[in-house]
């Protein structure tokens, strides 16, 4: 279903979590009450969870925080501002990386500049999965940057990216989260967010790469129908309170200060806190490549990325990403 310029004014007047009567809805949209209602019928069906009370009216079950350019900047460091070279709020969009990626195709973009978006139309993952990308409730962001080297410099850079957004989370107070090999973010062993690189060739011989991350961040079991596995938000895994625009200018300043020191520094200083994060480490696993399936028992990454599988006869495998899945063994 699109989303109209009344459907948003709708949910910025309801991101309060205040009650308002259909009659003032429809005086503020200037529309009939009918119409309001049909309005807010709609927002159920794009998953907000809608409270009616007779006498008070109907508000959303939870706050929505609404993406705010200065909010998020002034989470920033003064001495990391001057790695964001740009900030796009987009309403809505097909996908954060798309977006970045079809600028970046007409006109090189300076490194640092980063889009974020209220709602993903279709939002990605890994292996061409949908990313489940509700208005308002999660956090959707994308980064470009530029690199000289060559592209197996940049493999590990996911892994990079995701050490990043784990020190983001604990610097914020949320805890027991980790890393699946190659860009999952867990808690428990449910999703929390995941992280998408694509890479853009230069006919300089550089590569500029789009680094995309979703984190759940507060998200209505109504929106999460379509999604095929356990999966948890920040807000109900946080033992203090984080708000969005917070988390979304943690994540800024701890990305981009990866990326401006990958090219020098590779992935080598992430080795060690990748695998430390590792929520996999020591378990049975799984490697699945289409129909072939390898057993054996995850013992972190190498210093190349690689998966280091040790096999039952106590050899170990390298296991490339690629278009492979690790899933733990159940037996």
């Amino acid at each position: 279903m699109e989303l109209t310029d009344k459907h948003k004014a709708l949910i910025k007047t309801l991101a309060s979590g205040r009650f308002f009567s259909t009659q003032r809805l429809a005086d503020e949209l200037g529309v009939s009450r009918t119409s309001a209602w049909n309005y807010l019928k709609a927002l159920e069906c794009m998953g907000f969870e809608l409270h009616a009370v007779s006498g008070k009216g109907t508000r959303l079950k939870q706050v929505i925080e609404l993406l705010e350019a200065e909010a998020i900047i002034a989470h920033l460091p003064a001495e990391k501002q001057g790695l964001l070279a740009k900030l796009d709020l987009l309403d809505v969009c097909p996908s954060t990386n798309y977006h970045l990626l079809q600028q970046n195709s007409l006109k090189p973009l300076a490194n640092g500049v980063v889009c974020m978006a209220e709602m993903q139309t279709m939002g990605r993952g890994r292996l061409g999965k949908t990313w489940v990308s509700p208005y308002g409730q999660n956090v959707y962001l994308s980064f470009v940057w530029s690199f000289k080297s060559g592209i197996a410099a940049l493999s590990g850079l996911s892994l990079a990216c995701g050490v990043a957004v784990c020190r983001a989370l604990d610097e914020l107070g949320v805890k027991g989260h980790g890393l699946k090999w190659p860009n999952d973010i867990l808690w428990q062993g449910k999703k929390l967010g995941g992280i998408l690189v694509e890479i853009q060739g230069e006919s300089q011989g550089g590569y500029s790469v789009v680094v995309g991350i979703g984190i759940n961040y507060q998200m209505s079991s109504q929106a999460s129908t379509d999604i095929d596995q356990p999966w948890v938000d920040v807000c109900t895994v946080s033992g203090v309170p984080v708000g969005r625009n917070k988390l979304a200018g943690k994540l800024i300043e701890r990305v981009l200060d990866m990326l401006a020191s990958y090219e020098e520094k590779g992935l080598a200083p992430y080795v060690e806190p990748w695998n430390a994060f590792d929520c996999y480490k020591n378990s049975n696993v799984r490697i699945i490549s289409g129909k072939k399936v390898t057993a054996g028992i995850a013992k972190g990454i190498s210093s190349g990325g690689e998966l280091i599988l040790q096999k039952p006869d106590g050899g170990q495998q390298l296991i490339v990403s690629g278009e492979v899945s690790l899933r733990l063994d159940d037996k």
